[in-house]
């Protein structure tokens, strides 16, 4: 409120000097014949005109709305923002001096208090471009609380006894609670509360995620493609999970990733890579090696490689990365082509964390036997122990291959659970993978 107080009214300095003046000048004359303080008395007027100026002087800001006041952000995050941090301050001293002056800190908190949310109300009330803010009451009554705090540990040790009595105590007390019934009843039906400042701030941050997802997503291009690949046209999709499918495409080839894990999908360089090379299976294996390890180094760790050559030994390869856990193959998954030349031409990857499991009951020849009662002359085939979804579970299911004849043409697939031993359907990957 101060800085952006001081930045947008031009006025505010000489309307402070004014109201300092105005307040001053009575406040020394009555002190001058009371035989009170002629310090600390104009000091606390001061103090007290310049929460006046900050806060009641109008300005250009505001919504343009009458009764309404921002709900604000959470109360962990009140001292986030510099604003915040400054409304803190801005009641320290006027409290702070109204001790000293009164000697009486409970009253001065009640009045602190209802000085704060009696300045919202005004705010909330009059189209004076000024905004309502539930975060300026709790930070002014912080403010307002450490002032009186610092205050009275200031006059308990210059006067060597307690500044509380209990004349204090009950004034305070009740005038803190005649005031906040009024404040509170007026609040509640004469002022709506709005979310304004949590919309900006989700809007700031989804700005910032937005640009950090499109530098990662630039960086990550130029490490596949080379340094310098224009992305030609790039997307977020926002995913079940809340998660983000980001796509980019380029003359060189296209990149899928997911954000914010920052893992890459899927992407395949157009046409593939030219030329020729005379790589050997180890060496493949190792220029594979290091790209998973690079991209991936979590999901690939304990995982199985596969590699076989997709052309004949001049084609392209492929490496596949699988991981076991008692026998059961996990859902992470990660294919690689890789060129003659020793080049990334291709990629696929599901980077799902393993899931827990119950122990497998169903055997390999179990699974045999109940699958092939699903289908008649046919001859069952156990293919692979997985790890799949069924009824939004995750469970271990036995995938087998039905063939029939002596042609042996695989005729249909079916999945056992190797828990119950029933016949079930793995559902389809979620878009999230």
């Amino acid at each position: 409120m101060i800085e952006a107080s001081v930045n947008a009214l031009p006025g505010l300095i000489p309307a402070f000097l004014i109201i300092a003046a105005i307040l001053g000048v009575p406040s020394v004359l009555l002190a001058k014949a009371r035989g009170g303080s002629v310090v600390l008395s104009p000091l606390f007027t001061v103090a007290l005109a310049g929460v006046l100026t900050v806060t009641l002087l109008p300005g250009g800001g505001g919504s343009g709305q009458v009764g309404i006041c921002d709900v604000g952000l959470p109360l962990k995050d009140l001292l986030s923002s510099e604003s915040a941090r400054l409304n803190v301050l801005l009641f320290i001293p006027a409290s702070f001096l109204a001790v000293l002056l009164f000697r009486r800190p409970i009253l001065v908190l009640s009045g602190s208090l209802m000085l704060t949310c009696g300045v919202e109300l005004i705010q909330a009330w009059t189209d004076m471009g000024r905004a309502c803010s539930y975060d300026d009451i709790e930070a002014n009554s912080l403010g307002g609380f450490l002032g009186v705090f610092s205050g009275t540990i200031v006059l308990w040790l210059w006067k060597r006894r307690s500044p509380f009595t209990r004349a204090d105590a009950l004034r305070g007390v009740c005038a803190g609670a005649v005031g906040g019934l009024i404040l509170a009843a007026s609040f509640a039906f004469a002022v709506e509360p709005v979310h304004s400042e949590e919309k900006s701030q989700h809007r700031r941050q989804a700005w910032k995620d937005d640009l950090a997802q499109d530098v990662w997503l630039q960086q990550t291009v130029d490490e596949l493609y080379g340094k310098g690949t224009t992305i030609t046209q790039s997307a977020s999709l926002k995913l079940k999970n809340g998660h983000r499918r980001l796509e980019a495409e380029t003359a060189k080839g296209n990149v899928i990733a997911q954000w914010p894990e920052r893992k890459l999908v899927r992407f395949a360089l157009k046409g593939g890579a030219s030329g020729g090379g005379t790589l050997t299976d180890a060496e493949i294996q190792s220029i594979g090696d290091r790209f998973a390890k690079k991209w991936f180094p979590d999901e690939v760790a304990g995982a199985k490689a596969t590699h076989r050559a997709a052309h004949g030994s001049n084609g392209p390869h492929i490496l596949v990365y699988r991981r076991y856990v008692d026998g059961v193959m996990m859902p992470m998954r990660l294919d690689l082509t890789v060129s003659p030349a020793g080049r990334i031409t291709a990629m696929a990857a599901n980077a799902a964390q393993d899931p827990r499991l119950p122990k497998v009951v169903v055997t390999r020849a179990g699974a045999k036997e109940l699958a092939a009662h699903t289908a008649e002359g046919t001859t069952a085939v156990p293919a692979n122990l997985l790890a799949q979804r069924v009824n939004h579970a995750w469970r271990p299911v036995w995938m087998v291959s039905l063939i029939r004849g002596a042609e042996r043409t695989p005729e249909s697939t079916v999945f056992i659970d190797a828990v119950t031993g029933k016949e079930v359907t793995p559902e389809a990957p979620a878009e999230d993978g």
